[in-house]
C-alpha cells in the first residue's frame, strides 16, 4: 500500500470514530492525516510526512477547534428578557411538550428549579414566579441550553376553561 493511501485511510479512521464518539479532537488529526496525504502524493519524504501530520494536526485543532464547539456544541445565549429564551431576539426552538399542560409535583422557585408532572413523566422546570406544589402549570418550552428543563408558566382561571392540547392528570 503506497503512503498516501495509508495516511488517507488514517484520516478516515479518525474521522469514522469523532463520529462514533464526538470529542472534537480526533478529526482535527483526520485533517492533519489528509494534509499529509496530500504531501504524500507530491513526494515529501516520510519523516517530513510525520512532522507535517503532528503540525498540520496541532494547527487544526488549535485554529478550528473553538469554531467547532460553537457550531456543534449547541451553546445557546443567555436571555436578557423572560420572555426573550433564545438571548438575541430569537425564541427557543419548539419543545415537543409546548402547549402541554401538567401539575406542580415539586415547588418551582424563580431562583431555582422544581417539578413537574406530564404524562406520568416528571420534568424538571422553571418558571420566572412561585409556583406551588399541586398548581396546574402550561409548557412554554425547553431552556435553550438544556433542552430536558421546561419552561412553564402557571395556568389562570380563564386558561382553565380554554381549550388545551393536552391535560395531566
Amino acid at each position: 500500500m503506497s503512503l498516501p493511501l495509508i495516511w488517507f485511510l488514517l484520516g478516515l479512521a479518525f474521522l469514522a470514530v469523532e463520529l462514533v464518539n464526538p470529542t472534537l479532537i480526533l478529526g482535527f488529526f483526520g485533517i492533519g492525516a489528509w494534509v499529509t496525504a496530500c504531501a504524500a502524493l507530491v513526494g515529501l519524504a516520510p519523516a517530513w510526512q510525520i512532522v507535517l501530520f503532528i503540525v498540520a494536526s496541532l494547527l487544526a485543532l488549535r485554529l478550528l477547534r473553538r469554531r467547532f464547539r460553537h457550531v456543534f456544541g449547541g451553546r445557546a445565549e443567555a436571555a436578557t428578557d423572560p420572555h426573550d429564551y433564545g438571548g438575541s431576539g430569537d425564541a427557543a426552538p419548539p419543545h415537543p411538550l409546548a402547549g402541554h399542560t401538567g401539575r406542580v409535583s415539586k415547588p418551582v422557585r424563580p431562583d431555582g428549579r422544581g417539578e413537574v408532572r406530564i404524562d406520568g413523566s416528571f420534568w424538571r422546570a422553571v418558571a420566572p414566579v412561585y409556583i406551588p406544589e399541586g398548581r396546574e402549570v402550561r409548557v412554554l418550552g425547553a431552556m435553550p441550553e438544556d433542552s430536558l428543563v421546561l419552561r412553564v408558566e402557571p395556568l389562570t382561571q380563564d386558561d382553565s376553561d380554554a381549550p388545551r392540547p393536552h391535560t395531566a392528570h
